[in-house]
C-alpha cells in the first residue's frame, strides 16, 4: 500500500457556468488552462486538470503554503473577466493518486469536497478547512472575511490585485493597467488589501499546512 501524502486539495466549480454562451465557454476554459501553466511553470508540484467543463481541482504536494494565494489569483484571473469561481481549500492526505486527479483519493480530496458543496449552499466563494478543530474555527473567521471582499470586487480591483497577488510592484502595475501609481493603491485598498495580505502571511506559515 502506498505511502499516504501530506497535501492540500483545491476544488473549483464555475459559478453559473449553464448561463454561458459557447464561446463564453471556450474562452473561460482557455483562462482557466493558462492560469494553470503559469503557476505549473513555477511550481513543478502544482497539478491540475478541468472536468465537466465548469470544474476545476488542483493538488499541491510541496508548495503547499501556496495554496491560498493561488485560489485568490485564480478568482481574481476569472473576474477581470466577469467570470466567478467558488473554491474549497482542503488540507489533508492523499492515499491513492489515480492516472488523473479526480479519480485520486484521501483526506485531502475529501475536505475540500465536503466543503465545496457547502459554498454551494450557503451561496460563498471560498473555504479553507483541515481535519483539525482549531484549525477549521480560525478559518471559519477568514473564510467568512474573503468571502465579503471577494464577493464585492469590481473588474478593475480584481485586475490591480491579481497583480499585487503576483508580487508585481505597484510602479510596474500603473504601467500594466495604464494608470496612476496613486489609482493603483486605490483599487488595492478598495479590494481589501490590507485585510487579504495578513491572511495570506497568516496562512503561508501555520504549521497545519
Amino acid at each position: 500500500m502506498a505511502k499516504a501524502i501530506s497535501a492540500i486539495v483545491i476544488t473549483g466549480d464555475i459559478i453559473a457556468s449553464s448561463k454561458l454562451s459557447t464561446a463564453a465557454r471556450k474562452k473561460l476554459q482557455n483562462k482557466i488552462d493558462s492560469f494553470i501553466k503559469k503557476i505549473s511553470a513555477s511550481l513543478p508540484d502544482f497539478k491540475a486538470e478541468q472536468f465537466r467543463g465548469d470544474s476545476v481541482q488542483c493538488i499541491l504536494t510541496k508548495n503547499k503554503l501556496a495554496a491560498l494565494r493561488i485560489a485568490v489569483s485564480l478568482y481574481c484571473y476569472l473576474a477581470t473577466e466577469d467570470f466567478k469561481i467558488r473554491q474549497s481549500i482542503g488540507i489533508g492526505e492523499i492515499s491513492y493518486s489515480g492516472s488523473n486527479i479526480v479519480t485520486s483519493d484521501g483526506t485531502a480530496f475529501q475536505v475540500s469536497g465536503e466543503n465545496i458543496d457547502g459554498l454551494k449552499k450557503r451561496n460563498e466563494l471560498i473555504n479553507v478547512a483541515s481535519l483539525e478543530t482549531s484549525f477549521n474555527e480560525e478559518w471559519k473567521v477568514h473564510s467568512a472575511s474573503l468571502n465579503y471582499l471577494l464577493e464585492r470586487l469590481s473588474n478593475a480591483q480584481a485586475e490591480a490585485l491579481y497583480l499585487q497577488l503576483q508580487n508585481v510592484r505597484q510602479e510596474e502595475i500603473a504601467k500594466a493597467l495604464n494608470i496612476s501609481q496613486p489609482s493603483v493603491h486605490q483599487r488595492l485598498q478598495a479590494a481589501g488589501w490590507t485585510v487579504i495580505n495578513p491572511m495570506l502571511q497568516r496562512f503561508e506559515t501555520v504549521n497545519t499546512v
